[in-house]
């Protein structure tokens, strides 16, 4: 009887990976062809502008980092109404949110239009529906998608957006700059209407005092954790900035791009572990119980992960000459991040640590493997001199020590 349910799940598992990995595919392709066809200043004052979303997306403290945890333990202790009145307290928060990102974007634009600065000013307009549905789409809507059943839906939105990211490419083809505004707002509302059109549950604005404390309670510890690494990367990457130059930074924007595919991989993994362990723990069964039903996906995922490496460091030689000539030097560290994700493979385990409340045992596991990595590349400059392999290495050590202490926490939760 077991065997039917765990394929199944690794169907879902698989149909969801191959989809993320595919509509990444097409996005970067996609991004290709607007370098291409754009001015480098226009492209560059799009894109920067854009920057101004992350501050807006970190705006909930971990309400929406809660959800994600609560709504499927809630879904398997049977709780299934109280687990909407939290996801109705938490869409208020992203309203909230949306509308007062809309607002700022708004006010710039204007200050923008008044100081006589119209391309600022036009791409700022065309950033408030972006900003209004950002955090809808990247955030929120996904969290409510928790069941196999769901998975299934997102993997066939994952195609269909992916499809619209390269047909919208025409809209720049045709009207360039123009086009590419054009194109932002297009894509945020066909990505919600997807996203909002097919949710398994009604959405209401109900917001109540107490559900927003305990998803703020349980959520921001998750929050914090998940700013260890990626504040780890943007360290690197100023480092690289600062000692390589504008040169070595550039040619190290092909490895974070081969990075961010490859690692379509353990990430969507981890998307659909997660919800499952919290279904697992809110229906009685242990950490031991989940983790060990949660293993054979782990191994399995390893050996996806080597097999895109391994082939990624055969191609990467053969593309990159001729579809980006001017990133040839380029080539070597993004052979070398390949294998993050293969170090990275047993890391969905540890969302058994937000499923239970532990965050402390990974975040010490995390900000150890941060610095390890740190040390390594600053020894390695001072020693060797500058060279962009050793930052893919640092990272690639630094990762594989907080994958080792993870794993040697995670085995003593009871």
């Amino acid at each position: 009887m077991k065997t039917p349910q765990i394929s199944t799940f690794g169907k879902v598992l698989i149909k969801y990976a191959t989809s993320q990995v595919l509509s990444n595919f097409l996005r970067i392709i996609a991004g290709f062809l607007v370098v291409l066809l754009l001015d480098p200043e226009n492209y560059g004052v799009y894109t920067g502008v854009g920057v101004y979303l992350g501050y807006f997306a970190l705006g909930h403290f971990g309400i929406i980092n809660g959800l994600g945890r609560e709504f499927p333990y809630q879904l398997g202790k049977g709780n299934i109404e109280y687990g909407k009145q939290l996801a109705n307290s938490a869409f208020a928060v992203t309203i909230l949110i949306g509308l007062l990102a809309a607002v700022v974007f708004l006010g710039l634009s204007v200050y923008y239009f008044v100081s006589k600065d119209n391309l600022l000013g036009v791409t700022f307009l065309s950033y408030v529906i972006v900003a209004g549905l950002n955090l809808f789409n990247t955030q929120f809507f996904p969290t409510l998608y928790r069941t196999s059943s769901d998975f299934n839906k997102l993997s066939k939105i994952n195609i269909v957006f992916g499809c619209w990211n390269l047909i919208s490419v025409l809209l720049v083809w045709q009207f360039r700059f123009s086009g590419l505004l054009i194109r932002g707002i297009v894509l945020v509302v066909i990505q919600s209407y997807l996203l909002y059109k097919n949710k398994p549950y009604k959405l209401y604005v109900k917001p109540i005092k107490h559900d927003l404390i305990h998803l703020f309670k349980t959520g921001f510890p998750i929050y914090m954790v998940g700013q260890v690494n990626p504040l780890w990367s943007t360290v690197v990457n100023n480092i690289i900035f600062t000692m390589g130059g504008a040169r070595f930074y550039g040619l190290y924007a092909l490895a974070n791009i081969v990075q961010t595919t490859a690692q379509m991989v353990p990430t969507s993994f981890s998307q659909v572990i997660y919800p499952r362990m919290s279904i697992m723990f809110g229906e009685g069964k242990t950490p031991p119980v989940i983790i060990r039903l949660n293993l054979k996906s782990m191994f399995f995922q390893v050996l996806v992960t080597i097999a895109i490496a391994i082939g990624g460091v055969f191609l990467l030689p053969v593309i990159i000459p001729w579809l980006l000539p001017k990133y040839v030097d380029g080539i070597a560290p993004a052979q070398l991040v390949l294998f993050i994700p293969v170090v990275d493979s047993f890391g969905a385990i540890n969302n058994i640590f937000n499923v239970t409340g532990q965050q402390k045992f990974y975040f010490i596991s995390l900000i150890t493997g941060a610095i390890f990595g740190t040390g390594f590349i600053y020894l390695s400059l001072l020693h060797s001199g500058f060279s962009l392999l050793l930052f893919p290495q640092g990272m690639i050590l630094g990762i594989l020590v907080q994958q080792i202490m993870s794993l040697f926490f995670v085995f003593r939760l009871k």
